[in-house]
């Protein structure tokens, strides 16, 4: 009997949710912020697999050598020097410090990689360290966590713009955003280094009050009362 799949590691699953929930208040679909063409050269998962594990499928998982081969491939393939050709692989051998011979025999699969191969190419090919070996899940979750910061980024200019835009005329520029005022600004930054279930709480915290300190706002400025 075939062994089943394991099941897609739970921190992904929160990671999609979190993204198509900041999309949705960015008013943009799920599709929108979860591409999976871009997030499949984002991490080097494959793209089938991509699209499975967004689905919150099992997707079959490559030995080590097999991830290592197919993400290197994927970075000498899209990795492209400013005339738009690839590197060859006496310069990725110079620029990285592997050796001619080494970058040769990785891609072409007939030898395994060392760790100090891995951190070498990833520093040459500029990617974050364990890209070329990290298991599909978490590959996925790491491209993920790239996407949630910048929807957190835009969401933070999106409320501080909508702020502004409704002050009373004559409070002139130079007003404190309502994060600065309300002493809570970069907050939705940082939260995305929290661990899943802090940042969880502490988004839901921030939205609620955020929300009602913008309610209580628009209450003062309908009573002619000063911003």
């Amino acid at each position: 009997m075939t062994e089943a799949s394991p099941a897609p590691a739970p921190h992904l699953a929160a990671a999609i949710e979190r993204v198509v929930r900041l999309g949705a208040k960015l008013g943009r679909s799920r599709g929108e912020v979860l591409d999976p063409e871009a997030l499949h050269r984002a991490c080097g998962v494959p793209l089938d697999v991509v699209r499975e594990l967004l689905r919150g499928r099992a997707a079959g998982e490559p030995d080590i050598h097999e991830r290592f081969r197919q993400r290197l491939d994927l970075l000498h393939e899209t990795y492209r020097k400013e005339n738009g050709r690839k590197f060859s692989h006496g310069e990725i051998a110079r620029e990285s410090g592997v050796s001619r011979q080494q970058v040769q025999a990785l891609l072409g699969g007939d030898r395994r990689p060392t760790m100090d191969h891995c951190a070498r190419l990833e520093r040459f090919f500029e990617r974050p360290a364990g890209f070329l070996q990290s298991e599909d899940a978490d590959a996925l979750y790491c491209a993920l966590a790239v996407v949630e910061r910048t929807l957190l980024q835009e969401h933070q200019e999106y409320s501080e713009r909508g702020v502004l835009a409704v002050a009373p005329a004559g409070t002139g520029a130079g007003l404190p955003s309502l994060y600065e005022r309300h002493g809570v600004d970069g907050i939705a930054l940082r939260a995305a280094l929290l661990p899943d279930q802090e940042r969880t709480k502490l988004l839901e915290w921030l939205d609620h009050y955020m929300d009602e300190v913008a309610a209580e706002q628009d209450r003062s400025g309908s009573a002619g009362e000063p911003f």
